[in-house]
Parts: structure tokens; sequence; C-alpha cells
């Protein structure tokens, strides 16, 4: 079976849903124990996922590998992939070769890098497909992802339908309260990073459960949040001392809404109606500092 996408995890992803209890059973494990998977011997991955050394060979050649140990290399590759680039400027930055911003940037830099490299056109594009034809798109972050996700809701609400904020206010009980009324035409954008919360897995589960389309925008295709979507985009966040690095997640939202107004044919006019309702209230004049505030 040959396969156009060359992550294994996305591979894994991809033909999950047409195979057998067994075979499933062993992707499903892959995909949640991704560092586990490229560490770990056929017996061990066939015990733990409850299959057997027969399921996980099986498993590989349906992702289009020749078997196990072909599978078990892609994996560590892209593990590698992930982690070698930080461990290098974790080594450089010990040495305290550069000084900020340099080294702050080229962290940033790395993350970039692996975000144009896993993160492919289409894969915009039909997420931006799919948000067009929403009747209603609810916006999730919660914990360190909360004020992205209020960012990414307020930058998209003027040129779809309808957009819902979660997250923000309220935290997990709002969210699920404002959730109830998700159905098939409804599309959620759920954003998570390391540290992971726990909730958003929940709520992830519960709109694709009753229909919804979920489209997850992770730090990587291992990310918990995969499992429970129908569409992932990847924005790496590896950082040297912060929990999660901010600018891929940040930029894949960016380019998220710049793709739904150039796919709005009504979007000169909702700027132009815009621009006339707030106009008033914005300056292009130092001198204006000393008018009273309206």
């Amino acid at each position: 079976m040959t396969m156009a996408n060359d992550s294994p995890l996305n591979r894994l992803r991809e033909v999950a849903p047409t195979l057998p209890p067994a075979l499933a059973a062993v992707a499903d494990w892959l995909l949640r124990n991704a560092v586990q998977g490229a560490m770990l011997g056929i017996e061990e991955i066939a015990k733990a996922s409850g299959s057997s050394t027969a399921s996980v060979n099986r498993l590989a050649r349906q992702a289009g590998y020749s078997g196990f140990i072909e599978l078990k290399a892609a994996l560590a590759r892209e593990l590698r992939a992930a982690v070698d680039p930080v461990q290098k400027l974790r080594a450089g930055l010990s040495h305290n070769d550069l000084k900020p911003p340099a080294n702050h940037v080229r962290i940033a830099q790395t993350n970039l890098d692996r975000m144009v490299r896993d993160t492919a056109t289409k894969d915009i594009e039909q997420a931006v497909s799919t948000l067009m034809q929403a009747r209603r798109v609810y916006v999730l972050g919660l914990g360190l992802t909360a004020h992205m996700a209020h960012w990414l809701s307020d930058a998209l609400a003027p040129y779809l339908d309808a957009v819902i904020s979660l997250g923000l206010s309220g935290g997990t009980e709002r969210s699920a309260a404002l959730l109830q009324g998700v159905g098939k035409t409804d599309v959620l954008v759920a954003l998570s990073l390391p540290r992971y919360s726990r909730s958003t897995l929940g709520l992830a589960r519960f709109a694709r459960e009753h229909g919804a389309h979920v489209i997850a925008m992770v730090d990587s295709p291992a990310a918990p949040l995969a499992a429970f979507a129908d569409s992932v985009l990847v924005a790496p966040s590896e950082h040297p001392v912060l929990p999660s690095s901010w600018v891929c997640m940040q930029l894949l939202s960016e380019v998220l809404v710049t793709e739904v107004m150039r796919a709005n044919p009504h979007v000169a006019q909702i700027a132009a109606n815009f621009a006339d309702m707030v106009h008033e209230y914005l300056t292009f004049k130092a001198s204006d500092s000393s008018s009273p505030i309206k």
C-alpha cells in the first residue's frame, strides 16, 4: 500500500477508520504513545495494545510500510526531527554563545521551519473550506491557549456566519454549557499546547460525538487532542524555557484568518462597513491625545 503522507503518525491516523478492531487497537495505542512506539519492541507494543505481533505487522503494512521495523524507524526519525533541533538550541544557550534576541529568534525559526515542513497547503485549504460551510464555528482554548483562541474567534467573527468563543471566561463549565447545541453542521476549532488541558479533550470528544467537525490546532500529530479530531493542523511549540512557544500557533491562526478572508466574496464590503463604524474612534495625530475619550 502506497501513501503520499510521509508522517507515520498521519499515515496511522488516515488508515485508522478503516481498520478491523485488532489493528485499530494497535493504531490507537501508537497514536497515543508515539515516543514509546519508537523505542519498544514489537512484543511489548503488542502486549501494551492488547493485540498480537501479527496485528502490529499487519498495521504497519496497512500504513504503507514493509513491516514493523520500517514503521518503528519512521517513528524514530519523526521524533528525532522534533527533538534534536531543540536539544542543539539548549546546548547553544547553555554556552551563552548568543545574546537576546538572537537566540530567541533561532528558537522560533526552528519551530517555524518544522511548521512549513509538516503543514500541507491542502490541509489549510480543507480547514478553510470546512469553516466557510459551517453553520456555527466554536473556538476553544483552555489554559495556555485561552487567549490565543479568543483572538482567533474575534478575528474570524466578521467573516463567518456565527463564531462562538469558548474558554476565556467561566472555564470548562461555561464552555460545556455553550457547546450543548453543537451539531452536524457545526465546526469546533480546538487549540492545544503543552501543558495539555484534559478538559479540551473532553469537550472536543463531546462535539465530535454530536456530529461536529473538529479541527485540532496542536504542536504535534502525537498530541492527545489529535485523536479526537477530523482535521489536524500542526504548530510546533518546542522551547527550552517556556512550557510552550506560542509563535507558530499565532502564525497558524493568522494564516487561517487570512485564508478565510480571501475565501469570503464579501470581504471588501465587510472591511468597508467596519471602517465606517470605527473611524471616529481612531487617531492618526499625537495631538489627539488631549481630546476627550469617546
